[in-house]
C-alpha cells in the first residue's frame, strides 16, 4: 500500500516545484533612481555654472541633445543646434540668466529625467535701464547612448 501513496506524492511535489521553475525571470534591476536624480541635479547646476562663466549660447549648445527642441520656436522647423541658435541668438552684453532646480525626478528605467525650479534674467530693458525678470523653468533630459545627460527640451514661464 505504500507504493500508491508514493505515486500520489510525486505528482503533488512536482506541482509545487514546477511553477517555481517556469516563472519568468525577474526584470533587470532598474538603475538606482536616487543616484540618477542626484546626477541629473548636478548636471543642471553645471549647466547654469557654464552659462554664468562662458555665456548662455555656449552652455545651451554644450548641454543640448542632438534632437533638442523648444516650444517657443517651431519644433517642426528647428531641431538640434539650429533650434538653440534660433531661440537664443548671440550672447548680448550685460545679460545674465541664472537658475536653480527645486525638484528633480527620473524615469524608472533611468532614460529620461526632468527638473524644474526658478530662474532670474537680468539685462538692459528696452529703455537701457537694468531690468530683472523671474519665473519658473522646466528642463527635460534624456540619457544619451554614451551615458551622459543632455536636455531635449527647455522652457521658461515668467512670473505674472
Amino acid at each position: 500500500m505504500k507504493i500508491p501513496r508514493l505515486r500520489l506524492l510525486l505528482p503533488a511535489a512536482l506541482l509545487l516545484v514546477l511553477p517555481a521553475s517556469v516563472r519568468p525571470a525577474a526584470p533587470a534591476a532598474a538603475p538606482a533612481r536616487e543616484k540618477l536624480k542626484a546626477e541629473l541635479a548636478t548636471m543642471e547646476d553645471a549647466f547654469c555654472a557654464m552659462a554664468r562663466d562662458q555665456g548662455l549660447l555656449a552652455a545651451f549648445e554644450h548641454f543640448a541633445a542632438p534632437d533638442v527642441a523648444f516650444v517657443d520656436t517651431d519644433p517642426r522647423r528647428f531641431r538640434g543646434l539650429a533650434a538653440v541658435r534660433e531661440r537664443l541668438g548671440p550672447d548680448r552684453p550685460g545679460v545674465t540668466l541664472t537658475w536653480s532646480a527645486m525638484f528633480t525626478d527620473v524615469s524608472d528605467d533611468g532614460t529620461l529625467g526632468y527638473n524644474w525650479g526658478r530662474y532670474e534674467w537680468r539685462g538692459p530693458g528696452p529703455d537701457g535701464r537694468p531690468k530683472v525678470r523671474t519665473g519658473f523653468f522646466l528642463t527635460i533630459w534624456k540619457r544619451q547612448p554614451d551615458g551622459t545627460w543632455r536636455y531635449v527640451m527647455d522652457n521658461g514661464a515668467p512670473d505674472r
